[in-house]
């Protein structure tokens, strides 16, 4: 008899023991997300893109592999604040060659966000007036994030080559 008493307290302690394990393993959990603070920074950055000429900044690299290292300013103007570079590689990707892959990065240099990328991956239609692509990444203050990014192009000089590019990014970073 004494050993059916002792087999019937077991199932019951071991259960409040596991439960009082589970538990505190669970509010651990809820106590480290209650310190994660997902931030959203939205921001416009203006690229200055020389597609060719003297002062080139995106060149064809075995036909139609581009490569970019543009400027980007905090307004529209070239003598406005240096934010950074944007590095990366763009080419077109369908058989009409409409569709074009980029895989771009958004290397600031400011005082705000030294150090930090935001990475920039995606295919859109480049005839379209405004092309959209994901962002699949950052470092720095940009840590985990994920968003969007927007380009559009407001002026475009044939004779010179040069573009001004207005980015709209939307992320939600670390």
């Amino acid at each position: 008899m004494a050993t059916k008493a002792k087999f019937s307290l077991v199932f019951p302690v071991s259960s409040a023991i596991f439960l009082v394990m589970l538990l505190k393993f669970a509010s651990t959990i809820l106590a480290a997300d209650d310190k994660v603070v997902i931030k959203e920074t939205k921001m416009t950055v203006y690229l200055h893109d020389y597609a060719g000429g003297p002062n080139a900044t995106s060149l064809p690299m075995f036909g139609t592999l581009f490569v970019s290292d543009d400027l980007i300013t905090q307004g529209p103007e070239l003598t406005s604040p240096m934010l950074g570079r944007g590095q990366g590689i763009y080419m077109p990707m369908s058989l009409d060659g409409v569709n074009a892959y980029v895989s771009f990065s958004l290397v600031f240099t400011n005082k705000a966000y030294n150090g930090s990328t935001i990475q920039v991956q995606g295919n859109s239609n480049q005839l379209f007036a405004v092309s959209e692509y994901g962002v699949v990444s950052g470092t720095g203050k940009f840590r985990y994030a994920t968003g969007y990014i927007t380009f559009e192009t407001l002026s475009f000089d044939p004779s010179t080559f040069y573009s001004l590019i207005r980015a709209n990014v939307s992320v939600r970073h670390d």
